[in-house]
Parts: structure tokens; sequence; C-alpha cells
């Protein structure tokens, strides 16, 4: 198995680095993804608590350092956050929360579309996406390219209507054809794009490609793609 220590992942789970860098590390990498953590709790008996509850986790993680808890099997910082999702969800119970006393559903034992994981793995999916974009974009201000990629953005997921890429050119003075192999490469570069995001997330490729099949799943569900 490849392994890639470079990743953000890998070197918040580095022992040599400085506890105040790896808490700088991992302050980012959950503040990044909070929607996740809140689409969780959103679809757990602290439903109602929701954006409560995820702040409490985001706080108790970064002062309790919970990265440390990562088991070397743990190959992705997705599949980590879940499981301490689980654990601070059965904390809150066993601690006698006042929501589980109305409603003693674990968000683990809730199964089908409105589960916490299902939940969790969509609004990622959706992280993942909007942060590989900006990287995206980013590249093609730096090449004075961001008002092609603007125009092109929206068509990244479906085929333009007939005669759309024919009105870009007359407005970018570029011809239709030359739009569509940009088009093109605009895709694969965004498809590119994605992998990198996830794979500074996961430990080596192979779990970077495990996560990325699963998150394909649930955003196939739920109409959307990357």
């Amino acid at each position: 198995m490849a392994v890639f220590p470079t990743t953000r992942w890998s070197l918040i789970r580095a022992s040599e680095r400085s506890d105040a860098d790896v808490a700088a590390a991992w302050g980012e990498l959950v503040r990044g993804y909070r929607p996740a953590i809140v689409g969780f709790f959103r679809r757990s008996a602290l439903a109602s608590e929701a954006e409560d509850q995820a702040q409490e986790f985001l706080l108790r993680s970064m002062r309790d350092g919970w990265w440390a808890r990562a088991d070397p099997e743990v190959g992705s910082f997705r599949r980590f956050l879940l499981v301490l999702l689980r654990r601070f969800l059965a904390m809150q119970r066993e601690a006698g929360h006042r929501r589980f006393e109305v409603n003693a559903v674990a968000a683990e034992e809730v199964a089908g579309e409105d589960s916490p994981e299902r939940s969790f793995d969509l609004e990622f999916a959706l992280c993942l996406t909007r942060n590989a974009m900006t990287q995206l974009r980013a590249e093609y201000e730096a090449s004075d390219r961001g008002e092609l990629f603007d125009a092109l953005q929206p068509w990244l997921a479906e085929a333009p209507e007939h005669g759309e890429l024919a009105a870009l050119g007359t407005r970018l003075e570029v011809a239709p054809n030359t739009l569509a192999v940009q088009l093109k490469r605009l895709r694969l570069r965004f498809q590119k794009a994605v992998r990198a995001v996830l794979l500074e997330l996961c430990v080596d490729a192979e779990h970077a490609s495990a996560d990325l099949d699963a998150l394909r799943a649930v955003l196939g569900a739920n109409g959307a793609g990357a």
C-alpha cells in the first residue's frame, strides 16, 4: 500500500509535529467540514439542537485533542470524523441528555436515506466539491481565465442547451468548437481537483479511492455528481 506522508491527514497524525501545529491543522479541517457535522446531528435524536451540538463537538474535539485517538487503520479524515461523531453522540446519550430522554433513537441505529451517516456523507461531498471548485477557479484566475471558468462552470454537470455555446462564443469572441474543447478540459480538471482535495484528507490512494466511491454513491442518489 503506497503511503503519502505529505497529505494533510498524515501530517495531523504525525507524532513529530508540535501539539500547537496539530491543533491548528485539526481546527482548520473540522471547521472547513462543519456542514457535514451539522448534517449528522440534523438526522440524529438531537436534530433540534444540531447547530449547538456541532459547536460543542468542534470545541471539545479541539480542546481535548481528539485527533490523537485516530487508529492507524482509519485511513481518512472523513472516516475518523464519522467515528468521533458516533462516539460523541453515544457520550451524550450516556450522560442522560434531555433529548434522549424524549427520543432514545441512537444515530447509528437509524437506517435508510435519513440516517445521520448518509446526511454526513452528502454534506461532506458537497464541501469537498466546493473546495475543489475554489481551488480550480483560483488556477484559472491565475492564468487570466477566470471569466472563462465562470462562464463554463454551470455546465460541469449538465450539457449546454442548443445554441448556448454559440451565444457564449459570441460574447467572449471565441469559436463554439473551441469552447466545447475548453468545457471538456474543465470537466477533466475538476475531476482531478476533487481527487486531489480528497487525497489530502487520506493516508493513501487506496483509502482516497474508497472514499470517492462512497461519496459519489451518495451524490448520485441525491441527483448530484462529482
